[in-house]
């Protein structure tokens, strides 16, 4: 039995990437979370995402690690696939190479765990601020794109994303020093507005990606199901 991929669309990489990319990394984010063994519980309401990275605060960080690089690496060819899918567009090639950056940093982020800060935190706003800007060029595409006729709805999505990201900027960080340089002495709140956004910011850039590629599978198949009805 042979396959045949004569009729098979390329374009269809770049949603199964940017899905892909996004299950792997939830699953090495379920795995750390539910074999944390520092003495509190871990929840997103109180603790960083890369404190699951941390071999001393969970038996599967290096799940949580792996997951990463590996996301970070589908998730480029999620940003390379969408740069080309709007090429028409000049603004979506900048958009693709601060993604593809910023992926590349994602992926750094698992092998700089917060044990080894300074590489971490650079790795981390690498990837936080090329994000929001790749998204944000991204979605003023999408928004001016009316030939690919994807929803209008993702471009308001990114837009929000931008908005928390200003957010985390202007936060105060003083609990955050606190934390790395006087780990002994540190009491977690129940309630940090820090990590919360932190975990706010990734989900809805998850969001974002696993929106993009939703629409763009179901434009390729009712661009596919005209074509063959006509």
């Amino acid at each position: 039995m042979s396959i045949n991929f004569q009729n098979f669309n390329l374009n269809y990489i770049t949603p199964a990437s940017g899905i892909a990319g996004c299950l792997v990394i939830a699953f090495g984010l379920f795995a750390s979370a539910s074999h944390y063994t520092r003495s509190m519980a871990y929840s997103p309401q109180n603790h960083f995402i890369s404190e699951l990275g941390l071999a001393t605060a969970s038996e599967y960080s290096y799940v949580f690690n792996i997951c990463l690089g590996v996301g970070g690496v589908l998730l480029m060819m999620f940003t390379n696939g969408l740069g080309i899918y709007l090429r028409k567009n000049p603004v979506a090639w900048y958009a693709s190479y601060i993604g593809i950056g910023a992926t590349l940093s994602f992926s750094a982020i698992g092998y700089f765990t917060a044990d080894s800060w300074t590489a971490h935190r650079n790795a981390a706003m690498v990837f936080f601020s090329g994000a929001m800007i790749s998204i944000v060029l991204f979605s003023y595409c999408i928004w001016q794109n009316k030939q690919r006729k994807m929803h209008h709805s993702i471009s308001v999505q990114g837009f929000i994303i931008a908005f928390i990201f200003l957010i985390v900027l202007v936060w105060p960080k003083e609990l955050l020093t606190q934390s790395v340089e006087d780990p002994a002495n540190f009491i977690r709140p129940e309630l940090w507005g820090l990590t919360v956004l932190e975990w706010s910011y990734c989900f809805m850039i998850g969001s974002w990606i696993l929106t993009v590629s939703g629409d763009m599978i179901y434009i390729l198949s009712k661009k596919e199901t005209d074509i063959t009805t006509r």
